[in-house]
């Protein structure tokens, strides 16, 4: 048995008003750390994902432009040199530019799609962030 004179060590305490200040200084270096690498991989997304916005743009504008006058000119010339009723003639061609029109736009969607995957380093980061805030928050349960 220790003597009642022996001094006896105590865990170094921190007052609670210190521990909730500190909590809330990790929880906003966190955030702010967490928002610097969503603003990096925007930035990266739209360096990437700049061609294909582009050429979606670019194949949605040519696909409603270019199916009236298209359908109804080469739709008169097929009429003529087959001899297909009009109506088929142009739905035919309808659908020739349409098809042309879908694949382009999926080869964009695609594109995109890849770009995209520069979100999932935020997506991690953040995944951990939140284990972490859990972790810290019912650590005595």
């Amino acid at each position: 048995m220790a003597s009642e004179d022996a001094k006896v060590e105590t865990p170094e305490y921190r007052p609670f008003a210190a521990n909730v200040a500190s909590l809330v200084k990790d929880f906003a270096r966190m955030g702010d750390l967490q928002l610097q690498l969503m603003s990096l991989d925007v930035k990266q997304f739209w360096s990437s994902a700049r061609t294909g916005v582009v050429v979606s743009i670019l194949a949605a504008i040519a696909i409603v432009a270019s199916l009236p006058v298209l359908l109804f000119g080469i739709a008169g010339m097929l009429e003529r040199v087959t001899g297909w009723n009009a109506d088929v003639c142009r739905l035919a061609l309808g659908g020739a530019m349409t098809l042309g029109g879908a694949g382009a736009m999926w080869i964009a969607i695609i594109h995109i799609g890849h770009a995209a995957a520069s979100f999932k380093r935020s997506q991690e980061e953040l995944a951990q962030n939140l284990k972490w805030v859990r972790e810290v928050l019912h650590h005595d349960e």
